[in-house]
C-alpha cells in the first residue's frame, strides 16, 4: 500500500520522475537539453483560464436568465465500475447528472463507461430507458461487451506490452460466473488464480492469469487467438481500454467511482479533461480533523488529487478537507448531487403531528439506525410521545428488530424497508433525523428538507453545517449522543407553531439551490474553464536517485518551521515549481508543501527552495517519523524524490520534532524523544 510500511531508504525506480540526473548528480545532459528544445517548438497547447471560486459562495449558480445554458461544446463520458439493480446514492447521483446535462444543455454526446464483467448491459439499459432514469440518446458501455466486438485491427488500439512466453496453461477448477466469464481456482487452496474472458463465439478474448513466475498478467487475444499484447497491472489494462474507447474530442471524463479514480489519473499524454467527483469522505476517521490517516480505498486517488483538472466537493467542509492535504486548490470545485425536480415544495404543509419524524437510511452500521431508536425510548421515558418510521433495508436489520423489542417501542418504531411513497412519508412527517458516522452530501437530509421536514442530526462530516443554521431551519446536535438529541427533539416539539412554520419555509428555501438547474449550472461553469486542448506530462526519464542538497536549514516559526534546502545545477523553473512531501512511513497520511520563495546564492551557481511547514499538519499523527520528498505538481506520486543530505548533518531541532538523516543520508522527521 503506497509507501505504508516499506523500508526508510527506498530508491524509487520511477520512469517518470521530475528532477533530471546525470551521472550521481542532477544536471540537464545534452539529449535532455536538446529534447527539450524540440518540446518548445512544438505547436503551444492551449488552455481555458481557470477561475478560482469560493466553494462557499452558492450565489455562484445564479446565473442571468438570459444567460445560454449548455455544455454544448464537448462529449462527456461518465465512469462507473457498473449499475447494480439496487441503486445507492453514488450511481444515482451521477444518473441525475447525466439526466440535467440532456435537459438543461446539448452536449456533443454522453456516454457511460463502466468495467464489470458480470454487467447485461443491454438489459440495464433497457431498465434505465424504462423507468426514464436515463435517455435513449445516452450510450451505456461495459469493457468487455466492447472488446468481444472489436476487430483484431481494432483490439491494436489498446497499448501494451508485447506478450511474454509461455502463457501457462489453465490448471484447476472452473467456475462458470457469466457467458462471457469464467474463474480458475486452485483445487487445494481455492484461491482465484486465473480469470477467462470470452467472445460470443465461445474464443477467449482476455486471460488474467496469475504467473508463478510472472505474477499478474493480463493477455489479450485477437479472434484467431493469438496474444497480443498484455498488462502485468489490471489498472494498465484499464487505462489502455479508456484511451481507445474515449475517442471523440474535445471530451471531458467525469469519475464518480472510487475504483476507477484510483487508477485513471496515471494515464499520461491524455486528450481529454478529467474530473474526479468526491461523493464521500477520503478520510479514515474525519471525525477528528482533516489531517488524518487517507482510506486505503482512496489512497492513490489523493496523492494524486493535483493530477486531476477539476476535483469535484460537494460541501466547503470538504473542501477544507482536501486543502489539508496541501496541493494547490485552483482545481477545487464545489459540484453537488442534485435533488429530484419537483422534491421541493412551494410550501410546507401545516398539518403534521408535531411528534412525527422519519428516517430514511440502508440499514447497514455506517447509518447508525439505532441511535434514534433509542432516542425514542429516552423520550418514551420522558413522557414524550415521538413515532419513527426508517425508510430502508440491510444487513443490521435482524438487530434493529431484536433492539425494538428490547426497548419496548415496537409501537413507536416503524421498519417498512423499501417503499413507493417516499415523498408522501416526508410530507406528512415533521422532522427527519441523520446518525451516520460520516457522509458526502446526505441526499436523505436535503430531500426531507425539501419536503418541510425539519432535519435533527447529528455533527458530522459533512452535510449538515453546509446547510443547517441552527434554529433557523433545522438542528445540529453532538456527534454520538443520543441523550442530546433526545434532548434536541424535545426542545423542538416545544416551539410554538409560528416558529415551526418559519422553520419549514426556511428549510424549502436552503435546498433550492440543489435542483436539478442549479446543480447543472455548476457543472456548466466547471467545464468551460477546463484545458480545451491535449493533456501532455512533460518528463524525462531518470533513475530516480535522491535528489543532493549541498546545505539544509531549519528555522523555527510562530507556528511551524521553514525548511531551506541549497541545490545546485537544477534548473530556475525546475526549483521554482517544487513541492515537498512530508508522508508518514507507517500509517496513511501525508501533506505537500508548495515552494514559498526561491533565492540564487554563490555567484549563481546554488539556488535555494524554501518550504514553510506548519505544524499543525502532524496534528493526527503525534508519533509517527514521516519521510520526506520533492516532487512536482500534477507529477504521479511515485515520482517523487528523497532529499540527500550532506554527510555528517546533525539533527535540526524545532518544537517537537526533529529533522535528521537517516542511515542512508536522507531527510526525515520524527518526535522528539521525551527522557
Amino acid at each position: 500500500m503506497g509507501d505504508v510500511g516499506q523500508p526508510q531508504d527506498r530508491q524509487l525506480a520511477a520512469p517518470d520522475t521530475l528532477l533530471r540526473s546525470h551521472d550521481t548528480d542532477t544536471l540537464i545532459s545534452a539529449a535532455e537539453t536538446a529534447a527539450r528544445e524540440e518540446l518548445r517548438r512544438m505547436p503551444p497547447v492551449s488552455f481555458m483560464a481557470r477561475r478560482t471560486h469560493d466553494v462557499n459562495d452558492k450565489t455562484q449558480v445564479q446565473n442571468e436568465p438570459d444567460q445560454k445554458l449548455g455544455t454544448d461544446e464537448v462529449h462527456v463520458y461518465n465512469v462507473l465500475w457498473w449499475i447494480p439493480e439496487s441503486m445507492g446514492g453514488m450511481t444515482t447521483a451521477a444518473l441525475r447528472r447525466i439526466r440535467s446535462f440532456q435537459k438543461f444543455g446539448r452536449p456533443l454526446s454522453q456516454t457511460i463507461l463502466t468495467f464489470s464483467p458480470r454487467m447485461d448491459t443491454d438489459e440495464i439499459r433497457d431498465r434505465l430507458v424504462s423507468s426514464g432514469r436515463m435517455s435513449d440518446d445516452v450510450e451505456l458501455v461495459n469493457i468487455w461487451q466492447d472488446l468481444r466486438k472489436r476487430s483484431e485491427h481494432e483490439l491494436a488500439q489498446l497499448e501494451g506490452e508485447r506478450p511474454r512466453n509461455p502463457i501457462p496453461d489453465i490448471d484447476g477448477e472452473i467456475e462458470n460466473i457469466t457467458a462471457f466469464y469464467d474463474v480458475v481456482r486452485n483445487a487445494r487452496s481455492g484461491k482465484i488464480i486465473r480469470r477467462n474472458y470470452f467472445r460470443e463465439d465461445g474464443s477467449l478474448l482476455v486471460a488474467d492469469v496469475r504467473d508463478p513466475k510472472l505474477g499478474r498478467r493480463f493477455i489479450l487475444h485477437s479472434p484467431n487467438g493469438t496474444p497480443m499484447a498484455e498488462w502485468r497491472r489490471p489498472r494498465d489494462f484499464y487505462n489502455a481500454w479508456i484511451k481507445a474507447a474515449v475517442n471523440q474530442e474535445p471530451a471531458v471524463v467525469i469519475v464518480d467511482d472510487k475504483k476507477v479514480s484510483e487508477f485513471i489519473h496515471e494515464i499520461s499524454a491524455r486528450r481529454f479533461a478529467l474530473i474526479l467527483f468526491l461523493h464521500g469522505t477520503h478520510l479514515r476517521y474525519p471525525w477528528n480533523g482533516n489531517h488524518g490517516q487517507v482510506l486505503p480505498r482512496r489512497l492513490d486517488t489523493v496523492r494524486n488529487l493535483d493530477r486531476f483538472d477539476v476535483v469535484g466537493v460537494q460541501t466547503g467542509q470538504q473542501a477544507e478537507a482536501v486543502r489539508a492535504r496541501g496541493f494547490t486548490e485552483d482545481n477545487i470545485r464545489l459540484l453537488t448531487g442534485e435533488l429530484p425536480a419537483g422534491s421541493v415544495l412551494t410550501e410546507a404543509a401545516e398539518e403534521r403531528s408535531m411528534g412525527k419524524a422519519v428516517m430514511i437510511a440502508n440499514l447497514i452500521e455506517l447509518k447508525r439506525v439505532d441511535h434514534p431508536i433509542r432516542a425514542v425510548a429516552k423520550l418514551r421515558d420522558r413522557g414524550i410521545d415521538v413515532s419513527l418510521t426508517i425508510l430502508g433495508e440491510g444487513p443490521e436489520r435482524p438487530k434493529l428488530e431484536k433492539l425494538i423489542d428490547a426497548l419496548d417501542v415496537r409501537d413507536r418504531v416503524e421498519l417498512p424497508g423499501y417503499v413507493n411513497d417516499v415523498s408522501d412519508r416526508l410530507k406528512s412527517a415533521s422532522f427527519s433525523m441523520l446518525t451516520s458516522t460520516s457522509e458526502g452530501l446526505p441526499l436523505s437530509m436535503m430531500e426531507s428538507m425539501g419536503a418541510g421536514c425539519i432535519p435533527i442530526v447529528y455533527d458530522i462530516t459533512y452535510g449538515p453545517r453546509d446547510l443547517i443554521e441552527q434554529g433557523q431551519n433545522g438542528f445540529i446536535t453532538s456527534r454520538n449522543d443520543v441523550d442530546a438529541l433526545a434532548d434536541q427533539i424535545e426542545e423542538f416539539l416545544s416551539l410554538g407553531a409560528e416558529s415551526v412554520a418559519a422553520m419549514r419555509s426556511s428549510a424549502l428555501d436552503t435546498v433550492e439551490h440543489y435542483l436539478p438547474e442549479a446543480g447543472y449550472r455548476r457543472w456548466k461553469s466547471a467545464i468551460e474553464e477546463l484545458p480545451a486542448a491535449h493533456v501532455h506530462d512533460d518528463r524525462i526519464e531518470t533513475s530516480g536517485a535522491p535528489v543532493e542538497v549541498k546545505r539544509a536549514k531549519c528555522e523555527a516559526l510562530p507556528d511551524g518551521c521553514r525548511i531551506e534546502l541549497e541545490l545546485a545545477h537544477l534548473h530556475t523553473e525546475v526549483i521554482e515549481r517544487l513541492e515537498l512531501v512530508v508522508s508518514a512511513r507507517e500509517v496513511n497520511t501525508f501533506f505537500v508543501c508548495g515552494n514559498s520563495s526561491t533565492s540564487t546564492r554563490r555567484f549563481g551557481r546554488r539556488h535555494v527552495a524554501t518550504f514553510d511547514v506548519d505544524f499543525e499538519r502532524f496534528s493526527e499523527s503525534p508519533n509517527e517519523t514521516f519521510d520526506v520528498y520533492l516532487r512536482l505538481p500534477r507529477d504521479l506520486w511515485t515520482t517523487k524524490r528523497r532529499i540527500r543530505l550532506p554527510r555528517m548533518r546533525s539533527a535540526m531541532q524545532t518544537g517537537t520534532w526533529e529533522w535528521y538523516s537517516t542511515k542512508h543520508g536522507n531527510l526525515s522527521v520524527r518526535p522528539l524523544r521525551t527522557p
